[in-house]
């Protein structure tokens, strides 16, 4: 765990960072971003001491960095940086093995490890071992910079903009191995950016840093539903939210007033119900519960004569329903609304929260492609 406590920091009497109050947990992907100048690179280089402090500390695991030598210290952080940050007149082999010596890494395991590494990062070892930085691509590069970064089995590993010169499609690459690399062995790992989409995509949290102060540090999918303040609103993109759809919840977008009715209730009542709000289909629940017990359909009702029967007959379980935290990603791929109509959203307790259906999904995609107005995009 890092914790930042009361940091500050400047250079020749102008203040870069203010009174930094921020604790980042182990095995998190925390993401820290701003405009060019805000200080983010600067706090990153403070963890590691390659910035000193002017005020407060940064403790790592209970631990004040002003406590522990620097070169102790940066034995137990990665360090990646743009371009990788290798040693351009040593080999590949030779940059991995520079690190595993300087941690005293075990002699006998280091060839071992340099292999384990390459091959997790998807670089050939027989194929890239003896090659200089300079007989590689941008992206190879790239990778041998995480690769050594992991190579001591670091519990932190710290990211100062390390894909920003890449092209799209190896950042993307590059993005997912890093992901997937850090959920693998659980390492804590903070990074840098100026990109909103890639810090999306990455972090578990996301610090916006205005000016040198922390202006909104939270989970991605709240930072995009309700920003701080009109510079992280203008910072993360007003409709950047409707191109995110794994961070839209059911609850967010169903219809919160579904019509319904008790399963107590008689045929003639749900036929008056239906034609009374002008639709086909009513969701019964049960008593105050409010637990669905299924859907009747006008079509199921229309034909039978003895009007004053309960519904129990008619209560259909053929239906597909959504819990109120399913992603909008997930229903855009399982739900076919065509065939189901109505979606009930359910709690975890099986209660009825509202509804979707096809108009108002197709409302909710609609909002990603509208123009920036400047007024106040509402979920639905």
């Amino acid at each position: 765990m890092i914790e930042l406590k009361g940091v500050s920091k400047g250079y020749k009497g102008k203040p870069v960072l203010h009174n930094i109050n921020l604790t980042i947990q182990s095995g998190e992907f925390m993401v820290l971003i701003g405009a060019s100048g805000c200080g983010k690179t600067t706090l990153l280089k403070m963890i590691n001491k390659l910035n000193s402090i002017d005020q407060g500390d940064i403790l790592v695991d209970g631990v004040s960095v002003r406590k522990i030598k620097d070169t102790d210290l940066r034995r137990r952080i990665g360090y990646v940086i743009q371009n990788g940050g290798l040693f351009p007149h040593l080999t590949v082999e030779e940059n991995i093995d520079l690190v595993l010596r300087i941690s005293n890494y075990p002699e006998k395991d280091r060839s071992t490890r340099i292999v384990e590494m390459l091959d997790l990062v998807g670089l050939e070892p027989d194929q890239y071992a003896h090659s200089f930085p300079c007989q590689l691509s941008g992206g190879q590069r790239q990778r041998v910079g995480v690769a050594r970064a992991f190579a001591t089995d670091p519990s932190l590993i710290l990211m100062d903009e390390p894909f920003s010169a890449l092209d799209p499609v190896t950042r993307g690459e590059l993005q997912n191995e890093v992901v997937k690399l850090q959920k693998q062995f659980g390492k804590t790992v903070v990074f840098v950016t100026h990109d909103m989409d890639e810090a999306i995509k990455l972090a578990d949290r996301i610090c916006i840093i205005q000016n040198g102060k922390v202006v909104q540090c939270d989970r991605p999918e709240e930072i995009l539903k309700h920003p701080a303040n009109s510079y992280v609103e203008e910072f993360v993109g007003k409709n950047r939210l409707w191109g995110n759809p794994a961070y839209i919840k059911a609850r967010d977008i169903m219809r919160r007033r579904p019509v319904r009715i008790d399963k107590g209730r008689t045929v003639l009542q749900a036929l008056q119900t239906m034609k009374h709000y002008g639709v086909d289909s009513l969701l019964v629940t049960q008593g105050h519960e409010n637990k669905l017990e299924g859907i009747v359909w006008l079509e199921d009702l229309r034909e039978f004569q003895n009007y004053s029967s309960s519904l129990d007959h008619f209560i259909s379980n053929d239906y597909t329903f959504v819990y109120d935290d399913t992603s909008l990603q997930e229903i855009i791929d399982t739900i076919d609304y065509n065939v189901s109509g109505i979606i009930p959203v359910l709690n975890h307790n099986q209660e009825l929260q509202g509804f979707l259906n096809k108009s108002a999904l197709l409302a909710v995609l609609s909002k990603r492609y509208r123009k920036d107005d400047g007024k106040e995009e509402q979920l639905v």
